[in-house]
């Protein structure tokens, strides 16, 4: 059997008594303390972070052990676990359901308190229960210092002797870093300060450092090396290091010995880097009698702030010496000796002056060779282009810097890669704490910062798109446990957002809709971002994570022991799990509850009793196009154009002229649509009314092609259809003959082709598009003139809106095209010779009638001194863009169905969102 059969909970308490917890965990060693379980109690796992939080928050425990001989209380010599029962040792809590998989992992961190308790007062019985919290607790102990990204660089490659040099304006001296070391003194005139960023034609280069010790007076900094770091190097490899700014432009008293160290013996005991009055780099060996050799000579130097190494190695009696530096110098030689460890090292020894700054600090010695800190960019793994921290990391990628802050400070970090089209770059890496950096990283990238066992855990942004399901919890079969409490409130909408880069410019993200219906809602955040363009695409990312129009659930809950079959699901969940609960109560809204877990809180007692309660966020915002997706380009604007029944199979709908119309491609189809707040499938898609007049008929027009059938005024006796065109007849004058299509919408996006079959004689005759009828019609009006010249007007039946006279000649037969756009009280026209190009609109205004569900008519009319008896005024084609009508295969497919009025929303069920 096993636990989801039936067994009960297998559960695995380990402490590892005694170990560092700066050393590798996979070498620690574990105890089982599960024996000494106090199993009536309950054990509390909290992890991730709580709903809405802006980073990550620790994991915890709350554990109790029996403890009745002592053997867990702190300081007391006749534990067997003696001396170490004391703060900050690792703990492991674990469980196996049996299934094979084996052990899961529930809670890993550090045990906070050792607390020791008697309940009842008696001394039979002694507890303790202990605290314990994950990585992140541990990290967060005490106020670390902000730390430049040079020295946080150099640090994380152990130097067994550095000093910073990032000492205040008042030092006189510069202090180490590393334990043991005395300081570099600092003699002659010093002054501590910034050193200046450069910048070159349209570049500005930001130096990864602080306040250094600035030597142009002349000043020195010299220490003596402890002699733990003395015997580290004896015998090679080593590295001797300096950052220093030596303006060849400038005036130099001398020759600049910029780095000074000395040995104890070897081939040569003392040895300079010199950056020379001629502008050249120089290694130069010195031996004990003062017999000086010139290792290395390169032409040049640069005139900047610059790393300067030295490294020497031996082999087989063979010295390699390299001298580096980071403008690209990567010089080489040998020679046969020996070599002796550093004793003590000196910057500017000489004491040479200069007309310009001159800051040096970040003296470090490594026992090592070559120097093991990156001194110069390099291009990564994306094929961009990246500083090195002398340059403050500018262009890293979020993600890239993440790895490498962890990295530097000792921490395991689990991270899926990322795609090179998602990754974030950033600007400089300032100066400051390591929790401050982490956190820097993950509002760029926007993904979830977590703990993982012992270390960290980052979910990339691009892999929280479009997650698969985790857990499913179906509340019909019981799964879903109380409290259950969706809520409508606005404790996480933000409908207005100002995005500022650091030192940069700023953005600021709108949705008016919601500022007009829910009023403002502000929120704001500083990036660390490379560059000003990235801001518009950070802001509405932020608006439409923020602005979810959809219940927030404080939390989901799941009693796992009563439905041991999600136990397995559930151990697989980590920050960033979708989740979904199915069939939820019927006061809920209708459909699945789509979520995203970013935290939890674990609660056993003995092995049967496990209930979980989620941290969850909506998962809907996450969901982003792709190709061949779900997801289809969004409707935004369109709607019913007439009412919605609750048992129709066709809907009428209106599109924006900016969205254009919906797709008539069979490829895309069944479609699942969303109606108001029904889901339904769409089978197809087609204009409202589509004619062409490809049929004979006379007392009529028959039925159009796509769409209902006409309605006639007076009487169909003038309307005939022959020769591939719908003919209206003006034998009276003064009389509008007019056939028309009822209820195609309100909104409409059409185009007519028309034509007269003879110039006007002794007076006008015309043709009219007529629209919103039910509404005290508008009407496009296309006026033939005796002159040969035609009118265009746009009216009601009581009122021109607007009218151009003159605006095209025309002659007996002349086909034109006529576009007519009315969306709300906005209506334009325009018309042009059919074998032309469409023009700019004829008309537009802003005040005609609007109406729903309305009629659309095609019509002619002969003014009374017109002559022409008998002639007949032509359409020979209707091309709808908009009203469209969209068969319904299935309604209610989320359990909503019911009638919606004419004007109801309507879009696609998973609109197309673009991915950050």
């Amino acid at each position: 059997m096993s636990y989801p059969t039936g067994d009960s909970l297998t559960v695995r308490i380990r402490i590892a008594f005694g170990a560092s917890i700066a050393a590798d965990p996979n070498t620690w060693a574990w105890t089982d303390v599960t024996t000494w379980w106090h199993t009536p109690d309950d054990v509390r796992i909290g992890w991730g972070r709580s709903t809405g939080a802006g980073q990550a928050e620790e994991s915890t425990l709350t554990l109790t052990l029996k403890n009745t001989d002592g053997r867990f209380t702190a300081y007391d010599a006749r534990s067997p676990y003696w001396p170490n029962v004391r703060r900050w040792t690792p703990i492991s809590y674990d469980v196996d359901l049996g299934d094979g998989v084996g052990w899961r992992n529930r809670f890993s961190g550090f045990i906070r308190k050792w607390p020791l308790t008697w309940p009842g007062g008696t001394p039979f019985m002694a507890l303790a229960p202990i605290e314990a919290v994950g990585v992140l607790g541990r990290l967060g102990r005490g106020n670390p210092p902000e730390r430049s990204p040079m020295r946080r660089a150099i640090e994380g490659t152990q130097p067994v002797a550095y000093w910073p040099g990032e000492d205040g304006e008042l030092s006189d001296q510069a202090g180490a870093a590393t334990a043991g070391q005395p300081p570099l003194v600092a003699s002659g005139t010093v002054e501590f300060k910034a050193v200046e960023n450069y910048t070159f034609a349209t570049s500005t280069t930001v130096f990864g450092t602080t306040a250094l010790a600035d030597l142009a007076a002349g000043g020195k900094l010299a220490a003596r090396l402890s002699g733990e770091a003395t015997a580290a190097t004896a015998g090679g490899p080593w590295t001797v290091h300096t950052a220093i700014l030596v303006d060849t432009l400038s005036t130099l008293s001398g020759d600049v010995v910029l780095l000074e160290w000395t040995t104890a013996g070897g081939t040569y005991t003392r040895w300079q880097v010199k950056v020379t009055t001629t502008s050249r780099t120089q290694l130069v060996g010195i031996t004990a009698g003062g017999s000086s050799t010139l290792l290395i000579d390169h032409p040049s130097a640069a005139p900047t702030f610059h790393h300067y190494s030295a490294s020497a190695s031996v082999s087989g009696g063979t010295v390699t010496v390299r001298l580096q530096t980071s403008n690209s110098v990567n010089l080489t030689t040998t020679f046969g000796g020996t070599l002796g460890g550093v004793t003590s090292v000196a910057v500017n020894a000489t004491g040479v002056t200069s007309t310009s700054a001159m800051p040096a600090g970040h003296v470090a010695v490594w026992a090592a060779a070559p120097i093991p800190v990156a001194i110069l960019g390099a291009t990564d793994a994306y094929g961009a282009f990246v500083r090195e921290a002398r340059r403050s990391w500018l262009g890293e990628t979020a993600t890239d810097r993440l790895v490498r802050l962890c990295a530097e400070d000792g921490i395991p970090l689990e991270m899926p890669a990322v795609p090179a089209d998602s990754v974030q770059r950033m600007g400089v890496q300032p100066t400051a704490k390591p929790a401050d950096l982490r956190q820097e990283c993950e509002a760029v990238d926007g993904g979830l910062l977590y703990e993982s066992g012992f270390g960290l855990g980052y979910l990339p942004r691009a892999s929280r798109y479009n997650a698969p399901v985790e857990l499913t919890i179906d509340n019909a079969a019981g799964q879903l446990g109380m409290p259950f409490a969706p809520v409508d409130d606005d404790q996480a909408l933000r409908n207005r957002w100002t995005v500022e880069r650091i030192n940069g410019s700023s953005y600021t993200a709108v949705d008016p809709q919601s500022v007009e219906l829910q009023g403002e809602i502000e929120a704001s955040v500083r990036l660390n971002l490379l560059g000003d363009s990235l801001l518009p695409d950070q802001g509405e990312w932020r608006l439409h994570l923020s602005t979810a129009q959809e219940p927030r659930y404080q939390s989901v809950s799941v009693n796992v022991a009563a439905h041991r079959e999600l136990a397995a699901a559930w151990c697989a969940c980590r920050p960033g799990s979708r989740i979904q609960v199915t069939n939820p109560p019927a006061q809920n809204v209708p459909g699945v509850v789509d979520q995203v877990v970013v935290g939890a809180t674990e609660t056993y007692r003995g092995r049967r009793y496990w209930r979980v309660s989620l941290n969850v966020e909506p998962a809907s915002p996450w969901d982003v196009a792709t190709a061949d997706g779900p997801q289809r380009a969004a409707g935004d604007g369109s709607a019913l154009g007439v009412a919605l029944g609750a048992g129709d199979t066709a809907a009428v709908i209106t599109a924006t002229p900016e969205n254009g119309p919906w797709t008539q491609n069979p490829g895309n189809f069944p479609l699942p649509v969303r109606i108001g707040g029904e889901q339904v499938t769409v089978s197809a898609i087609a204009p409202v009314l589509t004619e062409t007049f490809t049929r004979t008929v006379s007392g009529g027009w028959g039925s159009p092609d796509v769409g209902p059938a006409y309605v006639y005024a007076p009487s169909p006796g003038q309307f005939a259809v022959g020769g591939g065109e719908g003919l209206i007849g003006v034998n009276a004058t003064g009389t509008t003959f007019a056939a028309t299509v009822p209820d195609i919408g309100g909104d409409l996006d059409v185009v007519v082709r028309l034509r007269a079959d003879a110039v006007a004689v002794g007076g006008f005759y015309q043709q009219m598009v007529r629209y919103r009828v039910g509404a005290g019609y508008v009407e496009s009006v296309i006026r033939y003139h005796i002159t040969g010249q035609i009118d265009l007007l746009l009216q009601t039946q009581s009122t021109v809106l607007a009218a151009v006279g003159n605006v095209l000649p025309y002659g007996a037969g002349s086909p034109f095209l006529l576009h007519i756009q009315a969306f709300g009280p906005t209506v334009r026209h325009t018309l042009w010779p059919a074998a032309n190009s469409e023009p700019a609109w004829s008309s537009s205004v802003t005040n005609a009638p609007t109406g729903t569900g309305d009629s659309f008519a095609l019509a002619a009319f002969r003014d009374a001194a017109n002559s022409q008896a008998g002639m007949a005024l032509a359409f020979d084609s209707v091309t709808f863009r908009t009203p469209q009508r969209a068969t319904i295969s299935a309604r209610g497919a989320n359990g909503v169905q019911r009638s919606w009025p004419a004007g109801t929303e309507v879009d696609v069920w998973q609109p197309a969102v673009a991915a950050l």
